[in-house]
């Protein structure tokens, strides 16, 4: 038979730090699953532009402020969020890159 050696009580402690960096690790977000979109501006229904990109939402009244910056969340395969600063969100239904509109 075998008979466990009793831990004492540091190494109860690394296992309990290792343990719970462990199950953060999964939890916490990864910054490449964000990208900035700074001074992001509603140019129509549903239309937003920033810098150098152009996004049609669904059914989003979000109206920034001025100078207001967002994240666009990625979720999957051509699914995105936007994250506002005031952590409301909205429904991406096209991103598109280039140029900006003529506002």
């Amino acid at each position: 038979m075998t008979v466990l050696a009793a831990a004492d009580s540091g190494t109860m402690r690394i296992v309990s730090i290792l343990a719970l960096g462990a199950l953060l690790a999964g939890a916490a977000p990864k910054t490449e699953d964000y990208y900035k979109l700074p001074s992001i501006e509603r140019i129509g229904n549903n239309l937003y532009q920033s810098t150098n990109v152009i996004i049609e939402t669904r059914a989003c009244l979000h109206l920034p402020v001025d100078d207001e910056d967002a994240l666009l969340k990625y979720l999957g395969p051509e699914e995105y969020k936007i994250v506002w600063e005031d952590r409301s969100t909205c429904e991406v239904q096209r991103v598109t890159l280039g140029e900006t509109l003529p506002i």
